[in-house]
């Protein structure tokens, strides 16, 4: 551990979720929030980290991932490279004892995610994965609505969500081809999102029927449609899709019970939340109540909270 009394952070990879999360972390650090700061990062690209480093205010700037994990003033490193990458990171920054947090997907399977699971528990390092709707604000109001009131036995679930083809899609610098730095396309790189949501409201999934479309011809999936069978016949059902039209990126979430109703639209600037009890009347949560579930779960003071959080 460092010699600060604050934790340390590297970040290594500084393409769009890089630069959107050391946005957000200067943030946090700036209000407190966080109990360590960004120290260092890293990227390939020296414009880019000449650029990030000076914007964000960051001491240390390198190029090479080994020469972050071995700074000593680093105690968590941050992977925001593309999948194809996370494996050496993850396991040079395990064996230099850091704790470890990767964006999603950390793997483009499952056997190299348990080998890189297996990675850090041998290390004893902590570590993490950034499935980050589980702390959408309506995502947590949705959670502490139903254990607070009687919905009833879970029915069934769908999500649908579709956004345009990221534009990351296409190696950057000209490395690679597009099949090799995502990886992946619509269902593995977008709604792992889904997918891990749908296990939590509902239980790890017994059985699953996927199809899959390549329309687009980049040689990755851009529509991915996915049965999933959970404990007590609880079915759900996922439609992903990356397309190239001029549209918000949205994703509905619709939950049945019993006795209840939960319905959860997230898209840029008209998030809402929708829910139906019996006979009752319907509700709609906004923006400004669910913010305090994310408060209250990360359990901090709202009225303590600068604007700028916000």
């Amino acid at each position: 551990m460092s010699e600060d009394a604050r934790l340390g952070l590297g970040l290594i990879g500084i393409g769009n979720v890089g630069t959107a999360h050391l946005s957000a972390l200067r943030t946090l650090q700036e209000a407190n929030l966080i109990p360590f700061e960004v120290r260092a990062v890293c990227d390939t690209d020296t414009a880019i980290l000449k650029k990030a480093s000076e914007k964000f205010g960051v001491g240390e700037a390198f190029e090479t991932h080994k020469e972050l994990v071995a700074e000593k003033s680093i105690d968590i490193v941050f992977v925001m490279t593309p999948t194809i990458r996370h494996g050496d990171i993850i396991k040079d920054a395990a064996k230099a004892g850091k704790a470890v947090y990767s964006k999603k997907p950390l793997a483009h399977s499952a056997p190299q995610a348990r080998e890189l699971n297996a990675v850090v528990i041998d290390a004893g390092v902590q570590s993490g994965v950034a499935l980050v709707l589980r702390h959408d604000p309506f995502i947590l109001y949705a959670r502490e609505l139903l254990a607070s009131n009687d919905f009833g036995r879970p029915m069934s679930a769908h999500i649908r969500t579709d956004q345009r083809i990221p534009e990351g899609i296409v190696a950057r610098n000209g490395e690679g081809s597009d099949v090799e730095v995502p990886g992946r396309g619509t269902l593995v790189e977008q709604s792992v999102h889904d997918l891990d949501l749908l296990s939590w409201f509902l239980g790890t999934p017994r059985s699953v029927l996927a199809k899959f479309g390549f329309f687009s011809g980049r040689g990755v999936e851009d529509l991915a449609v996915v049965m999933l069978e959970h404990e007590g016949d609880v079915l759900s059902t996922l439609t992903s899709v990356w397309h190239s039209i001029d549209r918000p990126n949205e994703r509905m979430i619709e939950l049945f019970f019993e006795n209840g109703y939960v319905g959860i639209s997230l898209e840029s600037g008209k998030s809402r939340l929708d829910y139906q009890l019996g006979d009752d009347s319907p509700v709609r949560i906004h923006s400004e109540t669910a913010n305090r579930a994310l408060l209250e779960h990360l359990d901090i003071d709202p009225n303590e909270v600068p604007l700028e959080v916000y």
